[in-house]
């Protein structure tokens, strides 16, 4: 497996984020003077509007014929006039509002656009307070005088235009809803929040991948470390990477386990196959040796050596014999002697045997399961490979103990369950469980179970030893699965 090197990728990497952070300054900038000259261009026009209307009225004005007294007092028949004058005026500059200075007083105040003719108007104190200024400056000039502020969100021009030769000055207003300084910072304020989540963001994106380059060259030098040492695990990770750490030791898991099951077998097969011809060359002139003690027994009869020494000859070279049956099991399989019938009678039959052990030492065995329940199996087999867990269930439950065996059927199988009150296995057995010539016992030979097991994989079955998942619970507790061939009847 090859992963990007890590070096020349956070290298990359680094070179896009600094290439995203300066388009982000740059477009930051650009956004910035955009609204400034945005609100120049405008404030510009307002102006050039403003006081082509302010002028306009002025003109206007001087169609009208007003007395000396009238010009330096306004009234409202003034005012009346000089409405009808500014709304005729202003119709043609839209969003513009504006009037007549008569001194300080506001009239003719219209709004052509946004108010119907005669509508009443008041101006707002602030608006009064620019044109007054600006007035001021327009009569001390003779021009026409500019003023530019914001109120609360809105963005305000003034334009004032004072007459030379009387006290009548005319005025003009534009205003820009949403288009002030104020308006133009929370703009700018979003902007940097905007930018600083995106470096945020960058930021966050780069260490993440730091991160899991650095995963990626763990998982490499721990893939390159598996090559070599089954063994070996990676370090747990605690990032995004954890699931596939998790998954290749559990791969690694399986694969050792696997790679010894499969010397296990390789060993049996190898050591069946040694082991048995041995043993069936030995029987031959083990049985020539039980036929000649048998017949020096019977010539010897009466006689003092042959009633001490000749029992104890024959109970070894029986033992032998035993031992040696044992050993022909791991031999090439013999012919199928498979045939379905009832498991239960098997079971009895087995118990039947062990029965004189079980009574020496007071223990109680348990039988559970109906007699109907049948299976395909070779009984002989079968009872041989029972008769070993119930041994070895027998010295694990000690003296007054209990033997539980429950027979059941599930959908496709038949199971025999052996378990005993004994203190159970440690995990250093379970670990070595079914291994060839592997005992706990001083006078064991480690073939009881390696036979047992292979019994049943000679009849399609299975054998596994059940973890306790109750702390509580003690004893060894063996799980035997047999095959059912449903398509026969007994």
């Amino acid at each position: 497996m090859q992963f990007p090197k890590v070096r020349a990728a956070q290298r990359l990497q680094t070179l896009l984020l600094l290439t995203t952070l300066a388009a982000i300054a740059v477009a930051a900038l650009l956004f910035s003077n955009l609204v400034r000259n945005l609100r120049s261009t405008v404030v510009s026009d307002a102006q050039k509007s403003l006081a082509s209307a302010v002028q306009e009225l002025l003109r206007a004005k001087q169609a009208q014929r007003f007395s000396h007294l009238e010009m330096i007092a306004a009234n409202s028949r003034q005012d009346r006039i000089l409405r009808r004058v500014s709304y005729a005026v202003l119709r043609s500059y839209p969003n513009v509002e504006g009037g007549y200075l008569v001194g300080t007083s506001v009239i003719g105040h219209s709004f052509p656009t946004h108010t119907e003719p005669g509508s009443d108007l008041k101006q707002p104190a602030i608006e009064r307070d620019a044109v007054l200024d600006a007035l001021a400056e327009s009569r001390q000039t003779g021009r026409v005088a500019v003023r530019v502020f914001d109120d609360q969100l809105d963005l305000v021009v003034v334009c004032v235009l004072s007459s030379r030769d009387s006290n009548l000055a005319a005025w003009g207003l534009k205003r820009y809803i949403g288009f002030n300084e104020s308006r133009n910072l929370h703009r700018n304020l979003i902007l940097i929040g905007a930018l600083t989540l995106a470096l945020l963001g960058a930021g966050g994106s780069l260490v993440i991948s730091y991160r899991m380059q650095r995963g990626f060259a763990a998982i490499q030098t721990g893939l390159a470390h598996l090559r070599t040492d089954p063994s070996y695990r990676l370090s747990e990770q605690q990032n995004e990477l954890q699931p596939i750490v998790t998954a290749i030791n559990e791969m690694a898991e399986g694969r050792q386990k696997l790679e010894a099951d499969l010397r296990r077998e390789d060993r049996l097969r190898v050591m069946g196959l040694v082991v048995a011809g041995i043993a069936h060359e030995i029987r031959n002139p083990l049985n020539s040796i039980r036929l000649t003690v048998q017949m020096l027994a019977r010539r010897l009869q009466g006689h003092e050596v042959a009633d001490k020494s000749i029992p104890m000859v024959l109970a070894e070279v029986n033992r032998l014999d035993s031992l040696l049956r044992s050993l022909l099991v791991f031999g090439p399989d013999e012919p199928e002697r498979l045939r379905l019938q009832p498991v239960r009678p098997v079971l009895e039959r087995t118990l039947a045997l062990v029965k004189p052990q079980m009574q020496e030492r007071r223990i109680q065995a348990v039988l559970n399961g109906s007699g109907d329940i049948c299976a395909r199996i070779d009984g002989n087999h079968l009872q041989q490979a029972v008769m070993n867990l119930l041994l070895n269930a027998i010295d694990a439950a000690g003296t007054e103990g209990r033997v539980w065996i429950d027979l059941q059927k599930t959908d496709s199988r038949v199971r025999i369950s052996i378990r005993d009150s004994g203190p159970g296995l440690s995990e250093e057995q379970q670990e070595h469980l079914f291994e060839t010539f592997y005992t706990t016992k001083p006078s064991g030979t480690g073939l009881g179970l390696a036979v047992t097991r292979t019994l049943l994989e000679k009849m399609g079955a299975t054998i596994q030893y059940v973890h306790n998942e109750h702390p509580s619970v003690n004893g060894a507790h063996f799980q035997i699965e047999l095959p059912v061939d449903s398509s026969t009847e007994v």
